[in-house]
């Protein structure tokens, strides 16, 4: 068992790098081309008509990427309310079901992408940089299919696997008195 604990630790810290990687590349990639855009259009102007497409496309991708690599590392957005009033044993029971609510709602997210995207290769009545638009859309479907399947994960492994939950802050850690 220890093996397999390693094996995915191992994984899911490579996983971690990569994703912070592409975000990293897409963000600056982002930042450039709109810095050359803003320069093109206020000193020449001028200006290249892809980039504003390309950046609204490059938008979702980062916000999908984000998105994934905050499920990831247990950062996303959620709303624990039952988890703080139960006893620790019980919160983690809640922490599985809840988990595993989240890969079902993922799954048909994912799903419901998959027919757009699908709609979109059906019409292909545009295209970005010459490549169909339903290509870059195709970033959808995936990521909920990958944040479904760690939804799971996270449902089924022990707790000491995945990467924990963060914490809520203190009282004393926003600016009040501790109790």
């Amino acid at each position: 068992m220890a093996y397999f604990h390693t094996i995915f630790l191992v994984v899911s810290r490579w996983m971690d790098r990569l994703e912070r990687a592409v975000l990293t590349v897409l963000v600056t990639g982002m930042v450039g081309v709109a810095a050359v855009q803003i320069i093109l259009r206020n000193l020449w102007h001028t200006g290249w008509p892809w980039v504003d497409p390309l950046l609204g496309m490059a938008l979702l991708w980062l916000t999908m990427l984000g998105a994934l690599a905050a499920t990831g590392l247990g950062r996303h957005i959620s709303i624990d309310l039952v988890s703080a009033l139960l006893p620790r044993r019980w919160a983690q029971r809640v922490g599985r079901v809840t988990a595993l609510a989240s890969a079902g709602v993922c799954s048909l997210l994912a799903w419901a992408a998959g027919r757009y995207v699908g709609f979109q290769q059906e019409m292909d009545i545009s295209r970005l940089l010459d490549v169909p638009i339903w290509k870059y859309y195709m970033v959808v479907p995936i990521v909920f299919w990958l944040m479904a399947f760690r939804f799971t994960l996270r449902s089924f492994l022990p707790a000491s696997w995945v990467a924990p939950a963060p914490e809520t802050e203190s009282a004393s850690e926003v600016g009040g008195a501790a109790p």
